[in-house]
């Protein structure tokens, strides 16, 4: 299944909205991370809700499969990130996460904390 023009498909979307509810269900859900993820799915045409989220499941070696493209993976770290920033406080299990998937996408550490950087700097987070 191929993105056309920069959109999504729709896997592409649900894997990105189960990945970011998973990180932000790592230390419990604040109410700023699902805005950020209820603001996802509304731009992307979603049509799944955070309510259907709940359910799910996410696993990051289906992320890097569906996630064919260096560019669909750092976005998806860069809106993760923002995620874990979004409620002031960034916990030991987020960043384990967030490594785990950087990690598994094949960033080096220092591509990591460049993606941070990038984010923190745009006011993603």
């Amino acid at each position: 299944m191929e993105s056309q023009h920069g959109s999504m498909t729709p896997e592409e979307i649900d894997v990105f909205a189960r990945g970011l509810h998973h990180l932000a269900s790592v230390d419990g859900i604040d109410p700023r991370e699902a805005e950020l993820i209820a603001d996802f799915l509304r731009e992307a045409g979603a049509t799944i809700t955070m309510d259907d989220l709940k359910g799910t499941s996410f696993s990051k070696f289906e992320a890097v499969q569906v996630f064919d493209k260096t560019y669909l993976r750092r976005i998806f770290l860069k809106t993760a990130i923002a995620l874990v920033h979004r409620d002031g406080h960034t916990s030991v299990a987020e960043r384990l996460a967030l490594a785990e998937l950087a990690d598994v996408f094949g960033l080096s550490n220092v591509e990591f904390v460049e993606l941070e950087n990038e984010a923190l700097s745009a006011g993603l987070a």
